[in-house]
């Protein structure tokens, strides 16, 4: 989904964004328990480090990655949908009492068919247009608290969108009996949390930083994101990479780009499994010369149909045996292994000889961007955290 037309109707009902900068004792208190009851214990140093991290996170998010604060994915439930989530588990966690208020059961607030003609089609690409958005704006289903169509599709996952637009009424009631659950939850919660020094506004700064940690670490490179992928700052991180660093990160890690650039090796493929093993028994007793001629085969490697090992590169034409070969320990036979063309492969490999990949070939160079990258990413970090303690007086 378009995430500047979901950015502009969220706006409509979030609060100005803000971060904590200082943490109370009862927070602490109340994080340290609820950590401790997921078996998640921390020190108290430890513990309002991570929660003040958070924060800084939280931070760092509204000014490198603002998309992020309205939701995690295009396909997923905006953040308010998990961090109501959130507030539930914190409030009846801090608050028994609180469990004794059951969720309602009410009818939906349309039938199946005003439903479709209030939505129409899902659109094929997922996203609404700001007309649509402004027009559900103005449908008000649900009183207290007041939600809106544009609220309740904009706090969906795509999947549950979809089902909406096909007229699902059961759904519908239930995303808004949560709603209405969280409201009673949270009224009732009120001068609890007074009691206790604590407020829903902080609770929910604290439950959204828990909740952005994971992907700002990712987008900061500080983990790694899902399927290998590089946000748009870890892009600029990389190019700003220089040829020099790559230069001296091939010097002081040579050792790192020494390769097998060749090796004798010897290999015969068999119909069966069976076949294959009784090579490899012969083998291993009477040799590679004697094996090859009891089972009448010869080294596939070897054009000319000999019985003996020869020397080969990674790029011999024979490839997925070459590569079993490079990949197997010298001096020592594989087991049988099933090649791709169903057939059963034994290889001995022995006298590798070595190279280093220049400095200017690809692997040198993605290595060394990698391993970089990383680093730059980790000093960054550091170096943001530093300045967010320092400018707020963040002590830790």
């Amino acid at each position: 989904m378009n995430y500047l037309v979901l950015l502009l109707a969220g706006c409509l009902s979030l609060p100005c964004w803000a971060t904590l900068t200082q943490l109370t004792k009862p927070e602490l208190a109340l994080m340290q328990s609820l950590y401790t009851q997921q078996d998640r214990s921390l020190s108290s140093a430890d513990l309002k480090k991570h929660l003040l991290e958070n924060q800084f996170l939280l931070a760092t998010a509204q000014q490198l990655n603002p998309e992020l604060m309205i939701r995690q994915s295009s396909v997923g439930f905006d953040n308010d949908y998990h961090i109501r989530r959130l507030i539930v588990t914190l409030l009846t966690h801090q608050f028994p009492e609180l469990k004794s208020i059951k969720k309602e059961k009410s009818a939906a607030p349309f039938s199946a068919q005003a439903l479709c003609e209030l939505l129409g089609d899902y659109p094929a690409t997922g996203s609404y247009q700001a007309r649509q958005l402004e027009q559900w704006q103005q449908v008000l289903i649900l009183d207290t608290p007041k939600v809106t169509m544009a609220d309740l599709l904009t706090s969906q996952s795509m999947q549950n969108r979809f089902r909406l637009h096909q007229g699902d009424i059961g759904l519908l009631a239930h995303q808004l009996d949560e709603w209405r659950y969280y409201a009673k939850l949270t009224n009732k919660a009120m001068p609890l949390l007074a009691k206790h020094g604590l407020t829903l506004s902080r609770l929910k700064l604290l439950a959204k930083g828990e909740l952005l940690r994971p992907p700002m670490l990712a987008f900061l490179g500080i983990k790694a994101q899902l399927h290998g992928e590089r946000s748009a700052y870890l892009e600029q991180l990389r190019a700003s990479i220089t040829q020099t660093e790559i230069h001296r990160y091939y010097k002081q890690h040579r050792k790192d780009f020494r390769y097998k650039s060749q090796l004798e090796a010897v290999a015969a493929t068999f119909e069966s499994q069976a076949q294959a093993q009784q090579f490899h028994r012969l083998m291993s007793k009477k040799g590679i010369a004697q094996a090859l001629k009891e089972t009448q085969k010869h080294n596939e490697f070897d054009s000319a149909g000999r019985s003996s090992a020869i020397f080969i590169t990674r790029k011999h034409q024979n490839r997925w045996l070459a590569q079993l070969a490079f990949s197997n320990q010298p001096g020592k036979l594989s087991p049988p292994v099933r090649t791709p063309s169903g057939r059963w492969a034994v290889v001995y490999s022995q006298n590798p000889e070595y190279a280093y990949h220049a400095e200017d070939s690809e692997t040198v160079r993605y290595r060394a961007l990698e391993t970089l990258t990383k680093q730059h990413a980790q000093a960054a970090y550091q170096q943001r955290f530093r300045h967010w303690q320092t400018q707020h007086g963040v002590t830790l």
